[in-house]
């Protein structure tokens, strides 16, 4: 916009999540500006920028509501900085706007974790347990499985559901402003910090704060982590004040936390410190009787958002459904879901609405392989679970068939233990032909 009236009516007809403005133009300077984009985007970040500023000036565009201000000649380092802060900030306003519409409808509508899987649902049923608690929890699982809805689903449980929950994804926000989106820093501290900052840990005070991807976080910032769970208390960067906090922290992470600390990349007491309750999540691989139970309950949701009746789904995409790996997980299925709703044009969902990568997924594999002898009873195909079971069978087949037969090898490929790994070949009737070296 070339001045501040244009601007104003380009906020009219659209929502901004930054406004970047001069501070001195004609007509209508940076701080009136300021004033009228926030009566129509309450949320928005503005971040002035000027030759000079006073600061008198300064303290009124603050009270104005601009995020930041930036003196000329920019740097564009620190413009980065500016935005990357100022949609945090963003977020985390609209974050606790839903929050408080999620406890007001806490009521009528209770969140839940779905799954058709036994092996979940036990977890669950300790999971309700530990949630009325305040020990820390660590969710660990494969990318997709699910670890931010388990984490709120654990909020929406805990006897601290009617404050914050906040998620902080740690392999998202840059290692060097990590520190001071978590613990806040005190103006002067460094470059651009114009004012005092308040970080998560002060911010969700008796609430909950989810930290995801927990393994990508530096070990210089673990230390003050585990000072919080130890003590309690944490300082703001470039600030000597000891500042108390209450806050619940759920961790997560699609990573070994025991091999890193094997790397020296993560603290072994910051893990023991964690991990009071760890739940881990199957990939969806490892729980079959989800993925249609997952991909109906997407379609109805996606249905109803796109205004659509869709009541049919055919069984050639149940089939093929069931025979694809998942390497994205539930996330992925989401996605496919999403897509072939949207792509629909009657009320059934049909194969050639799927990704051709997943429609052209072999769901039958006629090859024998003599040389190992894999076999399988056809007594299961009387069972109600024909389906699935014919799933777990074909994934055990051709994994064997990729380790020449070797279980030990073939459990860590599919991450089973091979105790488990020799029982569910038992049940479904597989044996190896003749004997291998484990």
């Amino acid at each position: 916009a070339l001045d501040g009236e244009s601007a104003i009516e380009l906020v009219k007809n659209n929502e901004y999540d930054i406004v970047i403005t001069d501070f001195n133009m004609p007509g209508m300077n940076g701080i009136e500006l300021t004033k009228e984009i926030l009566k129509f985007i309450p949320h928005a970040v503005i971040i002035l920028i000027t030759a000079y500023i006073s600061v008198k000036a300064a303290l009124e565009s603050s009270h104005r509501g601009a995020f930041y201000y930036l003196t000329k000649p920019i740097d564009k380092d620190e413009l980065l900085i500016a935005v990357d802060r100022g949609l945090e900030r963003m977020n985390l306003l609209k974050l606790s706007s839903t929050v408080n519409n999620q406890v007001a409808e806490k009521d009528t509508e209770e969140f839940t974790f779905r799954t058709m899987n036994k092996q979940i649902k036990a977890l669950l049923e300790e999971v309700l347990i530990a949630a009325k608690s305040d020990s820390t929890i660590l969710i660990t699982g494969s990318n997709g499985t699910g670890k931010e809805v388990l984490a709120e689903y654990i909020y929406h449980n805990s006897l601290r559901a009617d404050n914050q929950f906040i998620v902080v994804n740690c392999a998202a926000i840059p290692e060097q402003l990590l520190e001071s989106e978590l613990f806040g820093h005190a103006k002067g501290s460094f470059t651009g910090a114009i004012r005092d900052h308040k970080g998560y840990f002060e911010i969700a005070d008796k609430g909950t704060i989810f930290l995801d991807e927990i393994g990508e976080m530096d070990p210089m910032l673990q230390v003050k982590l585990l000072r919080v769970l130890q003590q309690r208390q944490f300082s703001r960067v470039g600030d000597p004040k000891i500042i108390k906090t209450n806050v619940r922290i759920i961790a997560a992470t699609n990573k070994n936390l025991r091999n890193l600390i094997k790397e020296d990349k993560f603290r072994e007491d910051l893990y023991y410190r964690l991990n009071v309750f760890e739940y881990h999540l199957l990939d969806l691989k490892e729980r079959p009787e989800d993925i249609i139970f997952y991909f109906k309950y997407f379609v109805k949701e996606f249905s109803r958002q796109n205004n659509k009746q869709i009541n049919n789904i055919g069984e050639d995409v149940e089939s093929i459904l069931c025979s694809y790996p998942w390497p994205g997980n539930v996330r992925e299925l989401k996605n496919i879901a999403e897509r072939a709703t949207v792509l629909s044009k009657t009320d059934s969902l049909s194969k050639d609405l799927l990704p051709p990568t997943i429609s052209e997924y072999k769901t039958t594999d006629n090859t024998e392989d003599e040389e190992l002898m894999i076999t399988h009873s056809d007594d299961y195909l009387e069972n109600k679970n024909a389906l699935l079971r014919e799933f777990e069978l074909k994934f055990i087949k051709k994994h064997l068939k990729l380790n020449n037969g070797n279980i030990k090898k073939t459990a860590e490929a599919i991450n089973f233990h091979p105790v488990s790994l020799r029982q569910k070949m038992q049940k479904l009737g597989i044996y190896i032909g003749h004997k291998v070296e484990e």
